[in-house]
């Protein structure tokens, strides 16, 4: 029978702060995991850490990384990792990574990409740019060769160095245009179609580009600011409300919507992809969720990213039966030999028998193991949840 993958999610300065080996051997013993999904790159959050003896609470950082940058790798970019205040020793992360080890658990990297005010606020030029060419100050651009070469940088320096088994790729696309506000004050109505024009991505790069491939970023910039501008400023008509769909995109603006995402797709699934085969080269598994049509209309990665996919991250499944069908199709487009990952949520529950339901129809719909988030955020007893669902047949 094959394996099925349990792994759970965690930040580093849990299992540093509560000792290692006390964190890894209730990942092991009371959360019967085998894999640690440890990131050392993340966002902005502020978290609840029910069990962490320092910071029950923790304001974090605007982005940062958890390991000790080799510099020397970033030669090509004028990027440079943030490096993380919790960092407070040498070999911090590489402690951590060995400890993992000798415990006879997998380590795994979990990697945030372009979700990162730290680095968007200093680095504005690199940051995505909304039509009105403000940077959005969360996100990091692809179209920049300076984003693109931290971006490729930062995974060769986490693949060669600290050899995990799999890396989970998150947010290495386009972003929608709120995500990551902090603090949003939002009172009127922004419609969808305002929605998704102000997450265009005109960061000065991707305008060039676009105009290398004979199409006039330019003259588009401005159109959609000047479509965007009365829309914004008035109360939405009953046609402003009308849905973002396949065949709106293909009309608006005399057909160059489509054409401007064709070409910003191009240049982000070929970064996607050479990020794919640096993790391939080192040895590693990729996990990211399953790229549609309709995914790609919102973040640029398109579905030919599928098959360097060795790991799906979806949701829990509602039936044995439509885990079955989902496992089937997903597993036609992917990696040979790939998988699917079901993602729990262990925090939604006050006992242990919804996420023992999860887990029994991952693994009868053949899903190849899966993630529990997060190690940190979970109680004590939420933790023997995941141990319980996992010694389930």
């Amino acid at each position: 029978m094959p394996e099925f993958i349990s792994s759970i999610y965690t930040y580093p300065w849990d299992l540093a702060d509560e000792g290692l080996d006390r964190a890894l051997n209730r990942v092991a013993d009371l959360a019967q995991c085998e894999e640690v999904m440890l990131t050392p790159s993340y966002h902005v959050s502020t978290y609840f850490l029910p069990h962490n003896p320092d910071r029950p609470i923790y304001y974090g950082e605007d982005g940062a990384v958890y390991f000790h940058p080799d510099y020397k790798r970033f030669k090509n970019t004028r990027i440079r990792p943030h490096l993380s205040e919790t960092v407070d020793q040498e070999r911090y992360f590489e402690r951590i990574v060995e400890a993992i080890n000798k415990r006879g658990l997998k380590f795994s990297a979990w990697v945030v990409y372009c979700y990162n005010h730290y680095l968007a606020r200093t680095y504005p030029e690199f940051a995505k740019h909304d039509a009105f060419g403000n940077p959005y100050l969360g996100q990091l651009s692809t179209a920049p060769a300076d984003a693109q070469e931290y971006i490729a940088a930062l995974t060769e320096n986490i693949v060669q160095v600290y050899k995990p088994a799999s890396v989970h790729v998150e947010s290495l696309s386009r972003l929608r245009w709120n995500y990551g506000s902090r603090n949003p004050k939002v009172l009127s109505e922004i419609t969808d179609r305002d929605q998704y024009l102000l997450g265009l991505d005109f960061n000065p790069a991707a305008v060039i580009h676009s105009q290398l491939k004979g199409f006039d970023g330019g003259k588009f910039q401005k159109d959609v600011a000047a479509w965007l501008r009365p829309r914004l400023a008035r109360l939405p008509t009953d046609d402003d409300r009308r849905p973002v769909d396949a065949a709106w995109i293909a009309e608006a603006f005399e057909g160059r919507l489509k054409q401007w995402l064709g070409i910003q797709s191009a240049r982000t699934t070929a970064l996607w992809t050479r990020v794919a085969n640096i993790i391939h080269s080192g040895g590693a598994t990729v996990q990211s969720v399953f790229a549609t049509s309709r995914s790609e209309q919102g973040s640029d990665v398109n579905p030919s990213t599928n098959v360097h996919l060795d790991r799906v991250t979806v949701g829990p499944f509602k039936s044995t039966e439509e885990g079955k069908t989902s496992v089937k199709e997903i597993g036609s487009a992917i990696n040979k030999n790939g998988v699917v990952m079901v993602s729990t949520q262990p925090g939604d529950f006050t006992e242990a028998a919804p996420l023992e339901e999860q887990v029994r129809i991952a693994k009868q719909s053949g899903a190849g193991g899966c993630n529990f988030y997060n190690y940190g955020l979970l109680r004590e007893q939420q933790l023997g949840f995941v141990g319980s669902a996992l010694r389930k047949p």
